[in-house]
């Protein structure tokens, strides 16, 4: 079900996303509109889904972004070797492929195969009329939304880029594989929202 919103700069009426998901409206964004008489409000529901601060899209108002489900990269630098090389490891928690999610391979043949998704961390069982191998081996896991709890905090939330399987992690387990610090300091600034501190 399509989420609603009016835009308050001009009073336009947009979709800030679709049940839980805001793919369309940032945390920090949800007083820049108004709730929409058959649709959520943003300012007072928790459990909602939020899209990420990516810094190259500050002069976007809330709705017109345009890749509803845009995810980040989670990475970290290795230390480059001797020969120069400095590769990088992927955010890829062992535990994950524990919890698998579907997969929809097709050809423009027509064909179409199910196959379960165990996010990057190890291939599907072979069969006999089915191989399964790497071709180019991308990264699966992004950081995909943030997390407003009931209890005020703000929580990372990743997922498979292929199958979106999501997953809510612990800002210290993320953090580190956040390789751009324009990025990493927006959300070093979500981290700290609502965390109670010692007086």
């Amino acid at each position: 079900m399509g989420e609603y919103a009016i835009r308050q700069s001009d009073g336009e009426q947009i979709k800030i996303g679709t049940c839980e998901n805001m793919y369309y409206l940032r945390f920090e964004d949800r007083y820049k509109v108004t709730k929409d008489p058959h649709s959520l409000d943003p300012t007072t529901t928790t459990g909602l889904y939020w899209r990420l601060p990516f810094p190259d899209e500050d002069d976007l108002r809330p709705g017109d972004y345009k890749d509803y489900a845009r995810g980040f990269r989670l990475y970290k630098t290795r230390k480059p070797e001797p020969s120069g090389f400095a590769g990088h490891d992927d955010f890829a928690p062992s535990e994950i492929a524990d919890n698998p999610g579907i997969m929809q391979l097709h050809n423009e043949s027509g064909l179409l195969v199910n196959v379960k998704c165990y996010h990057g961390i190890k291939l599907p069982s072979e069969s006999t009329d089915f191989k399964v191998c790497w071709n180019g081996k991308s990264w699966h896991t992004e950081l995909a939304s943030i997390k407003n709890c009931a209890d005020g905090t703000l929580r990372p939330v990743v997922h498979c880029r292929f199958c979106r399987h999501a997953w809510s992690f612990e800002w210290a387990e993320v953090l580190p594989f956040v390789d751009d610090v324009a990025m990493r300091t927006r959300l070093e600034a979500y981290a700290k929202h609502g965390v109670k501190r010692n007086a």
